[in-house]
């Protein structure tokens, strides 16, 4: 495994703010390596309060780690019958000791290889890759002090609590990570949902709401907010159609 430095890209997200609705994801000709970018700031929508999610668990975490990575070893085979494909990288923050690299690495994969993820559209396949491969975007596990000052670059208050995507980075928060939100019984239901919400901000899906209490939330809902009445879902496509209410 390769410790490399955090790097800020070009940035927007999902945390306290509401999203606007994400331009599409344009092809690129081929995958820049993270490495080369060049820091970019882009406006972002004024962040305002939401609710604080109540946790399916209540661990304790480590507030602020060291604010710099791990990248998982190895690569996994590419899934996904057709589409463009995204090659991507998974991170553990320095200091996290709950979750390693190759550990979390393992359930990215098994969430992005899912038949009901973002794969059942036929647009797009994935493939995760190690530190020094050419990668479209990286899936990082951060402290919550560190997923704060990730996040803040983009506008958004993430205020301890919440994930975000900026750029070619999907931040996942540690706190919940550990932890989930309400409404979320089982905590492989909620760290599915996460990684395919914050991927699907990375392939140019904007937050939706609600459809009506009692119905199945749509994946890109902020479940971890509030479900608002609805049932927890993690899947874009939970029957093979995708579902946006």
């Amino acid at each position: 495994m390769t410790t490399v430095a955090v790097l800020a890209l070009a940035l927007t997200g999902c945390g306290t703010t509401e999203q606007p609705e994400q331009p599409a994801f344009h092809e690129a000709a081929s995958p820049r390596p993270m490495a080369s970018a060049e820091p970019s700031v882009e406006p972002s929508p004024s962040p305002s309060q939401g609710p604080s999610p109540k946790p399916t668990k209540n661990a304790t975490v480590l507030e602020r780690g060291e604010g710099t990575f791990t990248t998982a070893g190895g690569s996994s085979p590419v899934v996904g019958d057709a589409g463009s494909l995204r090659r991507y990288q998974v991170q553990v923050e320095e200091g996290i000791t709950a979750f390693d690299a190759d550990g979390f690495a393992a359930v990215v994969e098994q969430v992005l290889s899912d038949e009901h993820s973002w794969i059942a559209s036929g647009k797009w396949r994935f493939q995760r890759v190690a530190s020094g491969a050419s990668a479209h975007f990286k899936i990082m596990l951060s402290t919550p002090g560190t997923t704060d000052r990730l996040c803040a670059k983009a506008g958004l208050q993430t205020n301890g609590i919440f994930s975000c995507r900026y750029g070619d980075n999907v931040v996942i928060n540690l706190r919940r990570w550990a932890n989930g939100a309400d409404g979320f019984t089982d905590m492989d239901v909620y760290r599915n949902m996460v990684i395919n919400h914050e991927v699907g901000h990375f392939l140019g899906h904007g937050h939706v709401n609600c459809p009506g209490k009692g119905r199945l939330a749509p994946v890109m809902q902020q479940q971890t907010k509030e479900l608002q009445g609805c049932k927890p879902n993690p899947y874009p496509y939970p029957d093979g159609v995708h579902y946006v209410g």
